[in-house]
This record gives C-alpha cells, sequence and structure tokens, in this order.
C-alpha cells in the first residue's frame, strides 16, 4: 500500500531521469492495482449474473418436477380410491382423505395399491420426490453462492473505488512535473511494444498448433477411411467398391461446406492512437469483453471505474446525441467524424445539449445511472457505425 500522505519531497520528481522513472514506476503501479482491483470486480460481477440464469433455470426445472409430482400424487390417491371401491365397499369409506388417515389405514391403502397395478407408479413417484429433493438442496445451495458472491461483490467494489481514489491523488502529486509525464509515456511505449510481441508469438503459437492438430485429424481421417474401403472392398464386387470408393473423401470434398458465423471484426493494432481517452481523470478498467450479463446477454463494453463526477469527454470530434434508457441510465452516443460510433453508458449528468463536438470536449460526467452500483464507464465502440468490436484495446490505446 502507498502512503500518499507526508512524501511531498515526490511530488515534484528531479530532471535527472532515475527520480522521475521512480514516480513514472509508482504511477504505473498505482494503475495496476487500481486495473487489478476492476478486473476483480467485474469478474464477480459476471459470476453474480451468471449465477442469476443459472437460478432462473434451477427454479424452473424444480417447477417442472413438482408439477409431475402433483400429478403422480393426484393419479396414486385417485387409483387408491378406486381400490377401496372395488374391494367390497362396507370396510372402506368411499372417499379418503390421504392426508388425513391414520398411518395403518395409510399403510393398507399402499401396501394394496402396491400389489395390483400401481407398483410402477410408486418407485416412480419415489424416485421423482427424490429428484425433487435433490433439486431443491442444489437450488438453495446455488442461492448461497449468489448471496455469498453478492457481499464478496460488495467488498471488491470498496476496493475498486478505493484504489482509484488513490490512483488520483498519486498522479495529482507526481503529474505535476513534465519530466515524469515524459518518463511515462516512454514507459507507457515500452510497455505496449512488449506486450504487442508477447501477443504476436502467443498468436502465432496457437497458429502453429492449430496448423499441427488440423493436419493429425486430416491423417487420421484419411487412415480410417482406407481402413473402410479395405474392409468393405474385401466383401464387395469389383463395381460396388468402385462406387464405394467415389462416394468417399473426393465426393465428400464437392459437398458445400456451410458457411460459419462471421465474428466480430478485431480491434486494429493502432486502435486508440490519436484518440482522447473518454474519461478526463484517474481511472482504471478490464477487459470484459464478452462477459456473462443479466438477462443472458454478453458484455458488449469494456468498464472504465473512476469515481463519481470525473468529466468525460470526446473520445474524437464528431456529433453527440444524449438519451436515457433501463440499462445504460443516462447516455451519450457520439457519431465521430472518422465513420466510428461510441456509447457511453452510466452518466450522472450530460455537459449542455446534444451536438457537434471536437476531441476532448467534456461531454458528461461518471455516474452509477441505470443497471448498475458503481461508478464507472461503460464504453462501446462500433467502427463504421456497425457491430461492436471489443473497445478494450481502444482504451488501451488512448488511456495508457
Amino acid at each position: 500500500m502507498l502512503v500518499v500522505a507526508g512524501s511531498p519531497t515526490l511530488a515534484h520528481a528531479d530532471h535527472g531521469g532515475s527520480a522521475a522513472e521512480k514516480a513514472a514506476a509508482e504511477i504505473q503501479a498505482a494503475r495496476d492495482r487500481a486495473d487489478a482491483a476492476a478486473q476483480a470486480l467485474f469478474d464477480e460481477e459476471s459470476t453474480i449474473d451468471q449465477l442469476e440464469l443459472d437460478i432462473a433455470a434451477a427454479e424452473a426445472d424444480l417447477a417442472e418436477l413438482e408439477g409431475e409430482a402433483e400429478e403422480m400424487r393426484t393419479g396414486l390417491e385417485f387409483q387408491a380410491v378406486r381400490q377401496f371401491v372395488g374391494a367390497g365397499g362396507t370396510n372402506f369409506p368411499l372417499l379418503i382423505d390421504l392426508d388425513d388417515a391414520n398411518d395403518a389405514l395409510t399403510a393398507d391403502v399402499m401396501s394394496s395399491i402396491a400389489s395390483e397395478t400401481a407398483n410402477v407408479d410408486l418407485d416412480d413417484f419415489d424416485a421423482l420426490m427424490k429428484e425433487v429433493e435433490e433439486q431443491s438442496e442444489s437450488l438453495e445451495s446455488q442461492r448461497n453462492d449468489a448471496q455469498e458472491a453478492t457481499e464478496t461483490y460488495a467488498a471488491l467494489q470498496a476496493d475498486a473505488e478505493a484504489e482509484v481514489v488513490k490512483l488520483g491523488e498519486i498522479e495529482a502529486q507526481r503529474l505535476e512535473d513534465e519530466a515524469v509525464q515524459h518518463e511515462l509515456e516512454r514507459q507507457q511505449r515500452e510497455r505496449a511494444e512488449r506486450e504487442r510481441r508477447e501477443r504476436e508469438a502467443a498468436e502465432e503459437a496457437a497458429a502453429e498448433a492449430a496448423a499441427a492438430e488440423a493436419a493429425a485429424a486430416a491423417e487420421e481421417a484419411a487412415a480410417a477411411e482406407q481402413a473402410r474401403v479395405a474392409e468393405q472392398s474385401a466383401q464387395q464386387t469389383p463395381a460396388a467398391v468402385a462406387a464405394t470408393t467415389s462416394s468417399g473423401p473426393a465426393a465428400a470434398a464437392q459437398t458445400p461446406a456451410q458457411p460459419e458465423p462471421v465474428p466480430p471484426p478485431a480491434a486494429p493494432e493502432s486502435a486508440g492512437s490519436g484518440l482522447a481517452c473518454p474519461i478526463a481523470g484517474p481511472r482504471s478498467f478490464a477487459d470484459t469483453w464478452g462477459a456473462s450479463r443479466s438477462g443472458g446477454r454478453s458484455h458488449e463494453g469494456v468498464d472504465m471505474m473512476s469515481p463519481g463526477g470525473t468529466p468525460l469527454v470526446a473520445m474524437e470530434a464528431g456529433r453527440v446525441e444524449f438519451t436515457t434508457n433501463g440499462l445504460g441510465g443516462n447516455t451519450v452516443r457520439l457519431y465521430g467524424a472518422s465513420g466510428t460510433r461510441y456509447y457511453y453508458a452510466h452518466l450522472s449528468a450530460w455537459e449542455g445539449s446534444s451536438r457537434p463536438v471536437s476531441k476532448g470536449d467534456v461531454i458528461g460526467y461518471v455516474g452509477k445511472t441505470g443497471n448498475t452500483s458503481a461508478n464507472h464507464l461503460h464504453l462501446q465502440v462500433h467502427p463504421g457505425g456497425g457491430q461492436a468490436v471489443n473497445p478494450y484495446p481502444y482504451a488501451r490505446g488512448a488511456c495508457g
């Protein structure tokens, strides 16, 4: 943990290089801690949303099982009454409420049913009731997990908000020195280049592994096909063998393949270059693209934490429109001059009204309106105004 107060000697770093490097490294460490806290928070949010989906499905399954059990119970009681009526009439009442019957009579009833036509139904009913009990216990466990996750989320939210406040205090002290700013930018460029090389190496390794796996699968399929043809040729006439061969891999290759769904385009290597960071103040963020969200949705944005009221600015010149909806609360649509559309959500307030803007103009303030309890910006990026892409590279490129 960093002690911000009581360290005035680092408020202005010397231009000698080592002090600037130390101050820049301190800022970056604080940003890394804030980002890690934000990642933990939003990962827990995804866990909660997935648990809610699982609980809803489990409740539906339990309701269906209980409906089946009630129908089976009604059928068994009807068969019991019918059995009593057919038994002679004087020893048993014509109608009986099994819930009110004494234990001995109930035992006799069930014994008579089991010895006649309902023995299978009783076995099925017993198995079904066990399934109902197991499903109920599983549902209760899921509800307990959801409660624990909610409590964990509250603690993580407090940690994430505290970290971003500390980050703001450290940046306010250290970034007063121009040398520190330059050193931080240099370190960020080095870090971005290192991450780019690591990413390319990982992608190359993954491509090589996929190619090797595909080649092995193709060889295995070819060997299996050869074995199949050889086995059939031993049992068929030459004409049948020729027909079988012609319907093998070569014929299968002529079958047109079904088109696969087109995934969203990846962010370009230069994503974020030349854009303004949407938050003009301390911020932390996490890559939450595709994470589970309430209602069965997938997250299509990047969540950027910042203290409530922090100014939000236009990432590029264009035109802004201010709207409100249930999920996003107060939102902004920025139609950039480049053709890219940006979506800002959860604002506490807007600045001005819908209008043309320049890059860096204040357009609103960080808040927690809509479907959230934490002060943050939900940012989406739609290149060409089309399908959303992972905005994390844009945020990282613009904000460092």
